[in-house]
């Protein structure tokens, strides 16, 4: 017997599970998206920790796709909900399955519960002795990763979220088809590395990594600790914040929905014309 699906069959699964999310309540929604959200969060900390003494840039980055990779790893495998994963619900909205009105409010909902999650661990290890970690070596990283995505362009933000959102719905598309735990972490691992090694942008690691970097920054002691220039701690306002998240989110969305109507169009149901 087979441990894994066809990409047709992943493609029904992935069906299934739009259909049943798209049912799930606010409350259950809410609870799932914000323990992905707290699992995107310490992948992302944990990935900045694992890279913050490394000056190879091109080895910094497989390292910390590899780290990074076990949030998901816990999302898909731990159970827990994305806005960026649950995009592929575009599926079931394509076969008639569920309607545009299920997926906004699920999307929303998904957003939402990310957001107070990844809050929820900023808060936690901004107010530990975590962020000191290297003497200095893991603020001035968190300060200029937070700086350089408040930098970007909206054009560019909003590509960068574009492949960003492939990479991440095709990790959790090669999770579908494993059946068992093994199979499952090797699928996310390689597309997750890639999309870390590349520099994409992915809206729940954002609600991570910038507000980490806005509130450390108004630590007058951690800003001394990290030696950092303060030019760039000029970037880190809170009112920049919707200057990465809305590019970042419509192009994950948009990732998301490529793969979907893709996949959704080569097996094809009765349901799409």
């Amino acid at each position: 017997m087979e441990n894994y699906l066809s990409p047709e069959e992943v493609t029904e699964y992935t069906e299934q599970v739009g259909v049943k999310k798209s049912n799930s309540s606010f409350v259950k929604t809410f609870r799932l998206a914000f323990m992905g959200g707290i699992f995107i969060a310490l992948a992302s900390i944990g990935s900045l920790i694992a890279t913050a003494t490394i000056d190879n840039q091109s080895v910094a980055a497989v390292i910390a796709g590899v780290v990074f990779a076990t949030g998901l790893m816990m999302v898909v495998i731990g159970g827990g909900d994305l806005f960026t994963g649950n995009v592929l619900m575009f599926i079931a909205v394509l076969r008639k399955k569920a309607t545009v009105t299920k997926m906004i409010t699920n999307l929303c909902t998904a957003f939402l519960g990310n957001l107070v999650g990844s809050l929820f661990i900023v808060i936690l290890i901004n107010y530990s002795s975590t962020l000191t970690f290297g003497n200095g070596a893991l603020l001035k990283k968190i300060f200029l990763k937070g700086a350089h995505k408040l930098e970007y362009s909206f054009t560019e933000a909003f590509f960068l979220g574009i492949l960003c959102n492939i990479l991440v719905c095709i990790a959790v598309w090669l999770a579908y088809s494993a059946k068992d735990t093994g199979g499952k972490v090797l699928g996310i691992l390689f597309p997750i590395m890639l999309f870390i090694l590349s520099g994409y942008e992915h809206i729940v690691a954002n609600m991570y990594y910038i507000p980490a970097a806005i509130l450390a920054a108004m630590n007058p002691e951690y800003v001394k600790l990290s030696g950092i220039e303060m030019e760039v701690l000029e970037h880190l306002r809170i009112i920049n914040i919707p200057h990465n998240y809305i590019p970042v989110l419509l192009g994950n969305l948009i990732g998301g929905i490529i793969i979907g109507v893709v996949y959704a169009n080569i097996y094809k149901s009765e349901n799409i014309t």
